[in-house]
């Protein structure tokens, strides 16, 4: 997934890469798992990124889509004197929690209408994380967010291997097909529980009373 943004709209291209712990065998008869110490090499990661970036800037090259005036200093200064950065961590303990993180940037814009505090000719003030906020001239502040608005037909997410197919019986299926089924969730509060079971996992179906549209809107009269 292509974030490019950061909090106070600075340009900032980076990808997020959810991958998983494993595979299925080259022949598809059983599905591989990593070593949970271990996944990919980060250093190694970097080269093959650089590598791949670099091929595909030639190719645009050679479509005539970037110049070739300036084309071989600029090669020549991403290939020595940038460093192509790769981090990986452990996952966290729930997955949940991940989707959770890059759900906030999958299908919205560098900032959000709550963030803006206060707009006039010179400034627009918008927040920013910790105790200081941003003032930029209106022009400055639209330069910075334009920077963030797609090219007609470009995709923010892609999938690749076992999840680059969206029709059924792909890979992913004969993957979950080798996997041992998942194990049934600890039971729940039976005053929380509608008492249907989830059909794949055999965990309790939760459910939690929704508010009312009278208790999110603000008090009837001010304190």
């Amino acid at each position: 997934m292509l974030h490019t943004w950061t909090r106070d709209l600075r340009f900032h291209p980076h990808v997020h890469v959810l991958a998983t712990a494993g595979g299925l065998s080259l022949d598809g008869s059983r599905f591989v798992h990593a070593r949970k110490d271990y996944l990919f090499p980060v250093k190694a990661m970097g080269k093959l990124l650089r590598g791949k970036m670099l091929d595909a800037l030639r190719g645009l090259r050679r479509k005539g889509i970037l110049p070739d005036q300036g084309f071989n200093a600029l090669m020549a200064t991403l290939a020595r004197h940038k460093s192509w950065v790769v981090y990986a961590k452990a996952p966290f303990r729930r997955s949940q929690h991940v989707l959770s993180y890059l759900g906030r940037y999958t299908h919205r814009v560098g900032i959000a209408n709550s963030r803006l505090i206060d707009v006039g000719p010179g400034h627009v003030t918008f927040r920013t994380r910790g105790p200081a906020d941003r003032h930029p001239h209106p022009i400055e502040f639209l330069r910075r967010f334009v920077q963030h608005v797609l090219p007609d037909g470009f995709h923010k997410i892609r999938h690749f291997g076992l999840y680059a197919s969206a029709q059924g019986g792909g890979l992913l299926e004969q993957a979950r097909a080798l996997l041992p089924a998942p194990k049934p969730r600890a039971e729940a509060c039976p005053a929380e529980g509608t008492g249907q079971r989830c059909p794949h996992c055999g965990g309790l179906i939760l459910w939690r009373p929704l508010m009312s549209e009278a208790s999110r809107a603000p008090p009837a009269v001010m304190p």
